[in-house]
């Protein structure tokens, strides 16, 4: 056990990454696609997951 050495919690230094890429125009329109798309055929694909149980 004398070997063991203490070892004080880690506290959370590193920052978060930043979120700018929400704000970029790219994320912006594949966000718009993919919400035209479950939009679409979300309520199909929802069908064919309860008609396989």
């Amino acid at each position: 056990m004398e070997n063991i050495k203490n070892i004080s919690n880690p506290t959370d230094t590193s920052a978060a990454p930043p979120n700018s890429y929400e704000k970029t125009k790219a994320y912006q329109d594949f966000i718009n696609v993919l919400s035209q798309i479950i939009e679409k055929h979300g309520a199909e694909v929802l069908n064919e997951i309860n008609h396989e149980k």
